[in-house]
């Protein structure tokens, strides 16, 4: 083309080496909540705007966890709570009078009704509470119905002479989603153009929906989406033995790189109501993940134990306290079985993770959180890097030559996450003998050599005699 006599400059771009962003820290919480837009993401970075975004239930505790513990930007995605919660009398409950509660739960209560003061209904006073009798109520008179704040829950008091003293239990379980209407909610974020790491469910699942997460990782991944999951198992009963063997048994048919089940309930301090309440601790573990650099394990054992947890259930209370009846038997079972659980370090205070467990078979490469975070960063920044490349010209006759700049960029995140730490060492590969005339295709190797982790020391200790050294 003709021109003129003078100066035309060029602009390039790419020459700095930046990387595109990996979605590090970032995370979706996905269940059911009593208020808030169906399947629409919501973001969230102050704990001051879950509960009138959200309101209550399993969402907006799990929410607010991640950010409490977390921090960072939280993206939140309510599913339609098509499972309603349950309610469920103790036996020992008074006959007569009754009383009674009825509704729909926003969420999982163990309600305690006293009697305070004894009489008819208009006279007789109660005090209720939502945690089991950790935090209560002002005393109030009784009457026919009462509608306990903000649960969805009414109680009933039934006409007759109530006695001062008596107690009256129920204990509800938070309404779910079903797999339809998590996959829908799901989906919702896998459309959008957020960039985040895993997504997590809150609310107990089983092996069905382990399935169903997988199968919508496997979709994430066909849509260059590398993520996974996070979510908890049911929550334990009475009898820890049972329960742990139940998990074991379900878990025998499920295997899944990119899904984590959390195995660990506890009683802890709920971040928006301030009440003693039995949760997941799979939340809190989420926080702990999303906080941390890929490569470091949320179980390092100099990050301390898990944050909040007053005890793990199930428990006991007795004249010293509230005794957990989970042992280490119990987190060594679990972990073996590929859950995410917690475990007591002797000489150490607190409750601390096992590992951070995938559900990948004992064989696999992703068996640990951080080889699937830094395996999906690395995918998700080398792709990026290459997708300049597409429909690149090359000579065929001197491939070194010519890709010297494809690999030199492709190589970038790999030098980026060896100079941080996260990797031991990273290199792109081009194979030879290639024939990019009759294919348009060019095949490359990316290798990565992991960081290793120190789950056992052994440690030899004895004593020496310097005289008999000779």
């Amino acid at each position: 083309m003709a021109r003129l006599p003078g100066v035309y400059p060029e602009i390039l771009d790419g020459g700095l080496g930046l990387v595109a962003p990996s979605g590090e820290g970032q995370r979706v919480v996905v269940g059911v909540s009593s208020q808030g837009p169906i399947n629409q993401v919501l973001g969230f970075s102050e704990l001051s705007q879950v509960p009138a975004a959200l309101g209550t239930g399993p969402l907006a505790r799990a929410v607010a966890d991640q950010l409490a513990y977390g921090g960072g930007q939280v993206y939140a995605v309510r599913a339609q709570g098509d499972i309603a919660g349950t309610i469920t009398p103790d036996s020992a409950n008074p006959a007569s009078p009754a009383v009674g509660l009825n509704g729909s739960p926003l969420d999982a209560y163990e309600i305690v009704v006293q009697i305070v003061r004894g009489g008819a209904v208009g006279t007789a006073t109660f005090t209720y509470s939502l945690d089991g009798g950790d935090t209560v109520s002002l005393e109030t008179t009784t009457a026919s119905t009462f509608a306990l704040p903000g649960t969805g829950l009414t109680l009933t008091f039934a006409a007759g002479t109530y006695t001062t003293g008596a107690v009256y239990r129920f204990r509800t379980t938070a309404p779910k989603a079903s797999v339809s209407s998590i996959q829908a909610a799901v989906r919702e974020a896998l459309g959008s153009n957020l960039v985040y790491e895993y997504i997590q469910v809150a609310q107990p699942t089983d092996a069905a929906m382990w399935a169903a997460l997988d199968a919508l990782a496997l979709e994430a991944e066909n849509a260059y989406r590398y993520i996974f999951f996070l979510t908890e198992t049911v929550p334990p009963g009475e009898n820890v033995d049972a329960w742990v063997n139940a998990r074991v048994a379900e878990k025998a048919s499920f295997s899944s790189k990119r899904v984590m089940v959390v195995a660990a309930w506890g009683e802890v301090v709920d971040t928006l109501t301030g009440r003693l309440e039995v949760q997941s601790l799979a939340a809190r573990i989420g926080a702990r993940i999303s906080r941390l650099k890929p490569h470091v394990s949320p179980a390092w054992v100099q990050l301390g134990p898990l944050e909040g947890v007053v005890q793990v259930a199930p428990f006991i209370t007795t004249p010293f306290g509230k005794q957990s009846r989970f042992n280490n038997a119990h987190a060594l079972t679990l972990d073996t079985a590929g859950f995410t659980t917690v475990y007591r370090l002797i000489g150490r205070d607190g409750w601390f993770l096992v590992d951070g467990r995938m559900a990948a078979p004992a064989t696999s490469d992703y068996k640990i959180v951080q080889n699937r975070r830094i395996m999906d960063k690395a995918t998700t920044q080398v792709r990026q890097a290459l997708l300049d490349f597409v429909q690149w010209h090359v000579d065929p006759t001197n491939l070194e030559a010519s890709l010297a700049s494809l690999i030199a960029r492709a190589n970038t995140p790999l030098r980026l996450m060896q100079a941080s730490g996260e990797i031991a060492r990273g290199r792109v590969v081009v194979p030879p003998g290639q024939d990019i005339l009759a294919s348009q295709r060019l095949r490359l190797q990316v290798r990565i050599v992991p960081l290793g982790y120190l789950r056992e020391i052994e440690m030899e200790i004895g004593f020496e005699n310097p005289f008999l050294q000779g």
